[in-house]
């Protein structure tokens, strides 16, 4: 459902196509919610049935037709609503935290590839998001843009802030497998 509500975020700020529209989420919010394209054009198609977007044919010569949709007063105001409600906490789930979770059938050393594999993709995503939020920033403040611009950077720091942590745990982790130690922390 969330998907249904992004779109019509993105189509809030201005017209888009379904390509268009892949594009702002890959520039944007691919890091919390992916989407490839046959979602988006589906998803399109349930909110132009229910009257929450409206869809502009534009003619092209060489190439097939262009399709523009537009949010609608109706979705306009069913996305401030959603904006406006509490949304129920969600389950995470991990496949890594569960290999970790079982990892005690494994040696320190085939522990240590696999901590070290994990924290290999964190820190290419992690290194992905710090570019793309310092990308954002900067043109954010050259284009002097306003609240709503600057409030859109608080998605990428929560990620960055979670990154770190998750690299922090990461490298306390294998240090604590190196040196053999499985105490518990205390917290």
């Amino acid at each position: 459902m969330s998907l249904h509500y992004a779109i019509l975020g993105f189509l809030s700020h201005r017209p888009l196509s379904g390509y268009d529209l892949k594009k702002a989420f890959d520039g944007s919010v691919r890091h919390f919610w992916p989407a490839d394209q046959s979602q988006i054009y589906r998803t399109l198609s349930q909110l132009e049935d229910r009257q929450l977007v409206d869809k502009a044919v534009i003619e092209q010569e060489e190439r097939p037709d262009r399709k523009v949709y537009s949010i609608t007063a109706e979705g306009q105001q069913e996305l401030v609503e959603w904006l406006r409600s509490p949304l129920p906490m969600q389950d995470e789930r991990d496949p890594f935290l569960v290999q970790v979770f079982f990892a005690g059938l494994l040696s320190n050393e085939e522990l240590l590839e696999v901590l070290a594999h994990q924290k290999a993709e964190i820190e290419g995503k992690y290194e992905l998001l710090r570019h793309i939020y310092q990308t954002s920033s900067e043109q954010i403040q050259e284009q002097q843009a306003g609240r709503a611009s600057l409030i859109t950077l608080l998605t990428a720091e929560h990620a960055l802030v979670i990154g770190q942590a998750y690299l922090e745990w990461l490298d306390d982790l294998m240090a604590r497998v190196e040196n053999d130690d499985f105490t518990p922390k205390t917290f």
